[in-house]
């Protein structure tokens, strides 16, 4: 154990759930940790915010790591994100309706099998092969006790043998798109499902792992939404001793002789530490904290591919509505229809998907439910956001015109809800950048997509000593559970730099050196 004025320091910039992360096994491995945030509260991209009274969730829609037993789901009791008995878990991943025919995506593969067949008893064996891969996705062991690079070779073999089984879906669905996947259906309906079940440019194994998550348990939805569960994984931080500066923005990293030897502010303090983790988003790490004086291959190409490494953002557009008027329309919480085309960005959009979050008591108030809906953009459409967002009343104009637009359309499928249907928030990619200095306004990182390479990033810089990244960044396809074990990577990194290694019992860590266990 180090004593109180032997302990190492180290300085965490960005409080999202990455920086959260590394704070709690810094702390539970002896460390000495504070964590600085430019914003006035902690979260990150994992956040709600209060719009005239209501609450508007910005993250959490599912999350990988609710099924009790999972390697996850220990990491996130570790970090107290939540209580067991309070996750929902939907009977399904929601409704897309394509020409007219609604398809629910069912928890149950059984369940949505055979609402398959009934649209299209001809496709039946393309259908129970469909349901084969979405579990067989599911079903791949992720490593996540120990950072690749941090493995021996016996681990390494180990990880190599479990995989193995899974390897053939895992690199097929990886190397093709939901659109030549969709053409082995007969029925356009179920081709239109297939190629709609996430918007954006993922690929085929991106989206049915997010939708496999909800089928096997393991993608529930936490109470009370993103910004208490960010709240509870503060208090745990703090409960171990961590300190947290909010309104605090780094400028820079500080660098002495090729290593990290702490941060300046943007008020001029120097803070000193011995290791510096940075888990906030790698453009604004290499562009801004380390002042482009460093260069890291395998993010570069990305940035500068964004054809083949698109990076996701959209335009986030909430409301409140009658809740017994929602209620009775009958329907999935997330329900997505077709619509006459309209333009968001620079791009036409023909459809529009609501989520109701009636589910959640938090949500609703004097009888109205929040509902949100999410329109995907890209880094095409950025520029547009960007370029507007100079001039604030274009940008506020054009922001509320949007907002009656997609109420229009909705209240013309949904006439019930046109008497109490209310926009309270419109976000856009500006958005995003502006609060959490997102790379092109993206809420994930780089798209999966079939030309592209998956990504895993060491959370080192080449030339750069004691400075570690973290964040959803370092790994494809990024989301809350790249972003918690990632924190926790960048510390088992340093403990590997100090000669030191911890194994874990519960909610207990033991460090020991290499020198002890010989």
């Amino acid at each position: 154990m180090q004593n109180e004025t032997s302990k190492k320091k180290i300085i965490i910039i960005g409080a999202g759930i990455s920086g959260l992360a590394s704070g709690i096994y810094g702390q539970k491995n002896d460390f000495d940790t504070e964590i600085y945030e430019k914003n006035p509260v902690p979260g990150g991209l994992c956040v709600s915010w209060n719009r005239k009274g209501y609450w508007i969730d910005g993250c959490i829609h599912w999350m990988t790591g609710t099924k009790e037993g999972t390697q996850l789901n220990e990491m996130w009791h570790d970090v107290d994100a939540f209580d067991q008995e309070d996750i929902i878990h939907p009977d399904n991943f929601g409704t897309i309706e394509c020409d007219g025919v609604p398809i629910a995506l069912w928890t149950n593969i059984n369940k949505l099998e055979e609402e398959l067949i009934a649209i299209s008893p001809e496709d039946e064996k393309q259908i129970r092969k469909f349901g084969d891969l979405i579990v067989s996705i599911q079903n791949l062991p992720l490593p996540l006790d120990l950072p690749i690079s941090n493995m021996g070779f016996v681990k390494l073999m180990k990880v190599g043998f479990r995989i193995i089984p899974y390897l053939p879906d895992l690199i097929y669905a990886s190397i093709t798109s939901p659109e030549k996947y969709a053409k082995k259906f007969k029925s356009p309906i179920i081709r239109k499902a297939i190629c709609n079940i996430i918007k954006g440019d993922s690929n085929l194994h991106n989206k049915l792992y997010a939708y496999g998550t909800v089928c096997v348990g393991n993608g529930g939805v936490p109470k009370n939404g993103s910004d208490y569960m960010t709240r509870r994984i503060v208090n745990k931080y703090k409960s171990l001793g961590g300190k947290i500066h909010l309104n605090k923005t780094v400028k820079e990293v500080v660098i002495e002789n090729k290593k990290a030897i702490g941060v300046l502010l943007e008020n001029g303090d120097f803070v000193k530490a011995d290791y510096v983790i940075a888990s906030c988003d790698t453009h604004e790490t290499l562009e801004h904290l380390l002042k482009s004086h460093y260069f890291d291959n395998g993010l570069f190409k990305r940035y500068k591919k964004p054809h083949i490494y698109p990076a996701p953002s959209c335009v986030y557009a909430s409301y409140t509505v009658d809740a017994e008027a929602m209620k009775s329309l009958n329907i999935t919480e997330t329900y997505e229809f077709d619509t006459e085309e309209f333009l968001v960005g620079n791009t036409m959009q023909t459809c529009i998907k609501i989520r109701d979050y009636s589910y959640d008591e938090k949500f609703i108030k004097n009888g109205k439910t929040v509902i949100n809906v999410l329109v995907h953009q890209t880094d095409y459409d950025y520029r547009h956001w960007e370029f507007l967002y100079k001039n604030k009343e274009e940008y506020n104009k054009e922001k509320e015109a949007l907002a009656n637009t997609i109420a229009k359309k909705i209240c013309e499928k949904f006439p019930s809800l046109e008497s109490s249907i209310e926009c309270i928030d419109v976000a856009t990619p500006a958005t995003f950048n502006r609060y959490t200095n997102a790379y092109h306004g993206a809420y994930m990182p780089f798209a999966c997509t079939p030309k592209g390479q998956m990504l895993m990033h060491n959370g080192k810089i080449k030339g750069l000593k004691n400075f570690y990244v973290s964040g959803q960044w370092t790994q494809m396809p990024g989301g809350l559970p790249i972003a918690l074990s990632s924190g926790k990577f960048a510390i088992q990194r340093i403990l590997k730099k100090e000669h030191l290694f911890y194994k874990l019992t519960h909610d207990i860590y033991v460090k020991y050196s290499k020198k002890a266990t010989k």
